[in-house]
């Protein structure tokens, strides 16, 4: 069974506002939870509750996500440039 994933508001502007690449991966990598979101080794419990998860989706970006009735919701999307960091190499020395 595949289960239908929809977006909040919130999420769906993250991910229109990816470029292309990388909203590829990402909807592929949807493609697979859709599948199979309690994905015991992909994603992870958020709490007490195992119909609440997370999962690193794609290079850089973690989804949380709900699961009701046959329906995936992704609810918050955090995407990390992986290129910055608070640290470069000239002030690690």
């Amino acid at each position: 069974m595949t289960y239908r994933v929809q977006y909040t508001v919130e999420a769906k502007a993250t991910i229109d506002a990816l470029p292309a690449e990388r909203r590829d991966l990402l909807e592929r990598a949807l493609g697979v939870l859709a599948r199979d979101p309690y994905h015991k080794t992909a994603t992870a419990p958020i709490g007490p509750d195992e119909h609440l998860r997370k999962a690193y989706a794609a290079p850089g970006v973690v989804v949380e996500f709900m699961v009701a009735d046959h329906v995936l919701v992704v609810v918050v999307l955090e995407v990390f440039d992986e290129l910055q960091y608070l640290i470069d190499e000239a002030d690690a020395r």
